[in-house]
């Protein structure tokens, strides 16, 4: 009987204890990096040499060179299941006592080793994982001297993800194969006898004595090399890599990342196990140390004890555990681990985490609001792995859409670019960019938005000029999209996304509506973009192409009440795009905003995602205090129903004992869904920009603005990571002190009334249909304002 079948019985017994287990005594505020300290990090480039066996596959065969638009079938049972046949040469000195071969790649193999047969391997498929590493004792077929490998294997089972990248797509369609035989019981690592790379040879037509050695091969060609199973952060991407947790010495984490153990902090024993418990959301693998005995145990982790119990998303999973030896299981988003055959083993969680040190920071006078904001950051400090990856139980993938809320937590709370930069760059590909970005026309436009985004916080250029040319085509692409009257239509393909909300999520009117302001949200971002490197000309055509659809959604989109419709993220990102100009407009879409607040509708569903547009829309319509008030409510609500990061998706309706369960996200209901998910981390960068109200005008902050809202709060501080170092705001309702690091002029609103600013009078200006007064600061001490009472 399965595993999870066996444990349900006792489950019900022991889960309200686990479910509400609390984590360790740790206070999210008082440690910004939870798990490991950055300061102290030893990063995998300084622990670990990478593998160096490659992936290979027959020359000219693979689907992602010769049947790209076909890749969609990759788990299909019966497509491209016909066995491609392999050669090598070795030389052995001597013949070990102990020889383990490993293959992962195909779904079966069978292995000649001198023309015998040495190994007939199975993976019959596992949820989510395309591949597996398979193993055999092949001690016996060796010999001294040369020896010949001959191996017939049908490529594994695959899965499609929207990536612009080669490498994942590639290892992703399971059209690979990758070999070594090392001298030592299985489990253990050691210098490889063997190892797949180029020098390999390779056919689709094998005749009979192919796997003798008396064959002549000459008219085989080399196989294809897609390089070595570790030198290339796209072989981590999508989980394609899951499958390589049993590879002796396998790590797949790219040089600048760290890892550091962590004990459980609760163990329960089960009649299938011992189920542990780590406190809060990781990213990372679990551990399992064996002392004198080998261990044949099998492992499933899960985000919630309710995943475990019904649908763990890698399923039950075999880990052999040499004596006296340490064995990792797949990389994953899991807070929970069943561990069935244990025995006397010591279990622990092996953290994977980015070693970026935090600069920016906030705090306030509202408890609840500091622990969403240091949960947002942890959210999506979980994101920044070896790029930025969304899901990263699930998906574990650059969705561009996701990641540029993500980028901009990242920027104000790390100032560190590289993994934006990157995240960028593989968005839009290194080739002629011929679809849309993850290919939904909306993360196109977000794309963009993006870019615009990591161009003004840091002021590269140099990173403009290197995409803009394939930007230029993406924009080309997208204009392709509209119709006549300038409206969105999805003219050229592409599944119109917008939120998991009700009409949102496929094509449909209400999505379409939707999109049709990302892009012109986008084509403004891009007008300005083209305006930093010069180029007046399209710069003129995308602001052009902009107005027009502007005007276009006001003769087409606004409904009788004024609004752009009735739902929450289209009126949104309408607000966002400069669509709502008027007073009566404003107050037509704030109704339906208002409705976070007041009296909800049945199609009131936002994820998290789309509800960090919110809160940037309410606040520009003016209502920062009744922002505050939903994010307490939203947010805080994760946090109430047991959240340790936030998820995919939420809906107040959907708390009760097991959430998890109730979960509605990617069209579908339950534990698929995320509870770790980097897209639910806008509140870290709301809160600094717009409670302590920084924010850049120029590229790379040479010029910024310090507008702090205490909507309601009592005092406000913390600070935004620029390029320049960091700028650091303290406000209450009579006094704001802002300290500039050198380099940053600073445009500072105070709210109207007298003040004194180091002991004297404000002479500013007002500021521009807002009530403050404007003064100027670009001094390295604080500037500290002190608001006088008449």
């Amino acid at each position: 009987m399965p595993l999870f079948l066996r444990w349900l019985g006792v489950l019900v017994l022991t889960a309200t204890w686990i479910c509400c287990a609390q984590p360790a005594q740790v206070s999210a505020l008082d440690e910004p990096e939870p798990f490991c300290s950055a300061s102290v990090a030893l990063t995998m480039g300084r622990v670990h040499t990478p593998l160096t066996a490659e992936y290979i596959w027959t020359a000219r065969d693979a689907a992602v060179l010769t049947e790209p638009s076909e890749l969609s079938r990759i788990k299909r049972a019966d497509w491209k299941v016909e066995p491609h046949f392999f050669r090598k040469t070795f030389t052995l000195a001597t013949v070990p006592a102990q020889a383990a071969l490993y293959i992962a790649g195909p779904r079966s193999a069978r292995v000649w080793l001198n023309g015998q047969l040495a190994a007939t391997l199975h993976f019959n498929g596992s949820p989510h994982m395309g591949f597996a590493t398979m193993t055999a004792n092949v001690a016996p077929f060796l010999r001294t001297g040369s020896n010949l490998i001959a191996i017939d294997a049908v490529r594994g089972y695959g899965s499609h993800h929207h990536t612009n990248s080669l490498q994942t797509r590639w290892l992703n369609s399971g059209e690979v194969l990758v070999i070594e035989i090392l001298p030592a019981a299985e489990g253990i690592a050691a210098t490889p006898l063997l190892q797949s790379n180029g020098a390999w040879r390779s056919t689709t037509n094998a005749v009979a004595g192919w796997q003798l050695a008396g064959f002549d091969d000459a008219a085989w060609n080399p196989v294809t090399s897609l390089g070595a199973i570790e030198s290339d952060i796209d072989f981590f991407q999508w989980n394609a890599d899951a499958g390589m947790y049993a590879w002796p010495g396998y790590f797949g984490e790219a040089p600048y990342m760290a890892n550091c153990l962590l004990p459980p902090v609760a163990t329960t024993q089960t009649p299938d196990g011992l189920l542990f418990d780590f406190g809060r959301e990781l990213n990372g693998r679990l551990l399992l140390t064996a002392k004198a005995q080998d261990l044949h145990a099998t492992i499933r982790i899960g985000e919630s004890v309710g995943e475990l119990q019904h649908a763990s998303f890698l399923g039950d999973l075999p880990l052999e555990v040499p004596a006296g030896q340490t064995a990792r299981g797949p990389k994953a988003g899991f807070r929970y681990a069943l561990v069935e055959n244990a025995r006397d083993a010591t279990v622990s969680a092996e953290s994977i985490f980015y070693p970026a040190q935090a600069t920016g920071s906030f705090r306030s006078s509202d408890a609840r609001l500091n622990r969403i904001w240091q949960t947002a950051v942890d959210t999506a400090h979980l994101s920044m792995q070896d790029s930025i990856l969304d899901g990263i139980k699930r998906d574990r993938g650059r969705w561009i859409g996701d990641d540029e809320v993500i980028h901009r937590v990242v920027a104000d709370i790390y100032g560190d670019p590289r993994l934006v930069r990157a995240g960028l760059e593989d968005a839009i590909g290194t080739a002629a960019v011929t679809g849309p970005v993850n290919g939904l026309p909306g993360y196109s436009a977000w794309w963009v938005i993006s870019e615009f985004e990591y161009v003004q916080r840091w002021g590269d250029l140099d990173q403009l000029r290197s995409v803009q040319s394939r930007m230029v085509q993406l924009l080309a692409l997208m204009e392709r999209d509209l119709d006549a009257r300038h409206l969105y239509a999805a003219r050229d393909g592409g599944k119109p996304f917008v939120d998991w909300s009700p009409g949102l999520s496929s094509d449909s009117p209400e999505s379409r509506r939707a999109v049709h302001f990302e892009y012109l949200f986008a084509f403004r971002r891009a007008a300005a973009l083209l305006r930093f490197t010069g180029d007046s000309a399209g710069a003129t055509h995308f602001d052009a192409l902009a107005n027009a659809m502007n005007s276009a959604a006001q003769a087409n989109l606004i409904d009788p009440t004024g609004a752009f419709g009735d739902r929450w993220q289209t009126n949104a990102i309408a607000v966002l795009a400069g669509a709502v100009q008027t007073g009566a407009q404003r107050e037509a879409v704030w109704r339906v905003l208002a409705r976070t607040v007041t009296t909800r509708k049945p199609y009131d569903i936002i994820t998290p995602y789309y509800g960090s547009y919110l809160l940037s829309a309410m606040a520009a319509l003016g209502h920062r205090e009744e922002a505050l008030a939903w994010m307490r409510a939203y947010w805080g609500g994760m946090l109430d129903a047991g959240a340790t990061s936030f998820w995919e998706a939420w809906d107040p309706a959907w708390a009760g004992p097991d959430p998890h369960a109730r979960l509605q996200a990617d069209d579908k209901v339950g534990y698929y869904a995320s509870l770790s998910h980097g897209w639910s981390s806008g509140p870290a960068a709301w809160l600094i920009e717009q409670v302590l109200g920084i924010t850049p005008l120029e590229l790379g902050y040479r010029r910024i603005q310090v507008r702090p809202d205490l909507a309601g709060l009592q005092w406000a501080q913390g600070a935004i990571a620029t390029p320049r170092g960091p700028v650091r705001v303290k406000a209450t309702t009579q006094r704001i002190a802002v300290n500039l690091p050198a380099g940053i002029t600073a445009e500072v609103l105070l709210a109207a009334g007298r003040w004194i600013c180091n002991g004297r009078g404000v002479e500013g200006n007002s500021a521009a249909n807002d009530d403050r007064i404007r003064t100027t600061w670009n001094q390295p001490e604080t500037l500290d304002c002190v608001r006088q009472t008449p």
